[in-house]
């Protein structure tokens, strides 16, 4: 793994020292209280400093974490689908994106709980800027992936990439989280890039229609009622489209801590069915990057779990009533949050992101 040591996860090897970093961090005991609110500090610090594999970090405090994130912040967290996975297979999840570090990671929580191996996890550099999060992250099988620079260069970061990925996968049978698109769908529209589609096929020989069989990819659909980040999303449309957009040094860090505390009313998760060579295959004339986008679409949006929130924007949105599917309740909720926003742009582009997911099942069923 020497060639990829610019992008790879930590080894256990190298665990130790960066959970002594973590637990020296200055915000490390209030992370832990909100994990552990009577756990002793002491005993915290040095039972994270005692961990010596990644298997017992994620099956211990990580899963921790996210079971106290289900239960402080979700009414309610449901999954199905784990059935369609065979124990011992290596796949290749492609979620739709909308919270920057939970996707994923509940993913892991659900794969933990049921006794599977935990998948590896592809997060844009970005993500772990900060030397923490860096260490945090890394932890917990991050692959990095390079944005941004000469067009040359970012190429080769893509073929870098896409060779571990198929390292991974292929010849070392562990399975790996990717989003379906670069950042998270902050329009509420859930649409996989073709790109990413050709990424993932620069480090294999042979032509793309095997080596995406060969990957098992699954699509994953996560649902929530409510978005925690949905007016710092709404902000951020209304500031690209008027040119331009340069984000904060602690926007990302922000928008992570946000996702976690934030409430999200219920949230889903679907493990679609493993999508074989005979689906991929594209009908004649079809590019099949293209194909095989419009097909993840259409599993991911098939999988997707409509909230109250969903018909209460849409319905606020076009004036169509949609009696059963949302409380007044609901309704006034979703007014109040929407008009803490400053300007009418913002506001509208909040209420269209909720509606987003109603609109695409409606185009797609026409």
């Amino acid at each position: 793994m020497d060639n990829f040591d610019d992008i790879r996860p930590y080894t256990d090897q190298e665990l130790p020292d960066a959970l002594k970093r973590i637990s020296e961090w200055k915000d490390f005991p209030q992370a832990m209280r909100f994990i552990y609110p009577d756990g002793d500090m002491h005993d915290l610090k040095h039972h994270i400093c005692s961990i010596t594999s990644i298997q017992e970090l994620q099956s211990t405090i990580m899963n921790d974490a996210i079971r106290r994130i289900v239960r402080s912040t979700m009414e309610g967290f449901t999954y199905n689908g784990l059935n369609r996975l065979r124990r011992g297979v290596p796949y290749l999840f492609i979620s739709n994106h909308r919270d920057i570090t939970l996707d994923a990671f509940l993913l892991q929580h659900i794969l933990i709980e049921n006794g599977y191996d935990t998948t590896h996890i592809v997060f844009g550099q970005n993500l772990i800027a900060n030397p923490v999060m860096n260490d945090l992250f890394r932890s917990n099988k991050l692959i990095r992936m390079e944005r941004g620079g000469s067009p040359r260069a970012f190429y080769q970061s893509l073929k870098h990439l896409s060779d571990y990925i198929n390292e991974i996968i292929l010849h070392n049978k562990q399975s790996l989280w990717i989003a379906q698109n670069n950042g998270r769908a902050k329009d509420g529209h859930d649409k996989t890039a073709p790109a990413m589609l050709k990424m993932l096929c620069l480090g294999a020989s042979g032509d793309p229609l095997n080596t995406l069989a060969s990957l098992h990819p699954v699509p994953l659909s996560i649902s929530y009622e409510w978005d925690p980040c949905d007016a710092m999303k709404a902000i951020e449309l209304y500031n690209r489209s008027l040119g331009e957009y340069h984000k904060a040094p602690d926007e990302d860090l922000r928008s992570v801590v946000s996702g976690i505390i934030g409430p999200k009313g219920h949230v889903h998760l679907e493990i679609g069915h493993p999508i074989g060579k005979r689906e991929l295959q594209p009908p004649e004339g079809c590019e099949i990057y293209d194909h095989v986008a419009q097909l993840l679409d259409n599993r991911i949006l098939d999988g997707y779990h409509l909230m109250p929130t969903n018909y209460a924007a849409y319905s606020l949105l076009t004036g169509h009533p949609m009696p059963g599917r949302y409380t007044e309740l609901t309704e006034a909720q979703l007014l109040q949050r929407i008009d803490e926003l400053p300007l009418p742009e913002e506001r509208r582009l909040m209420l269209e992101a909720y509606a987003a997911p109603v609109m695409d099942f409606k185009s797609k069923n026409r």
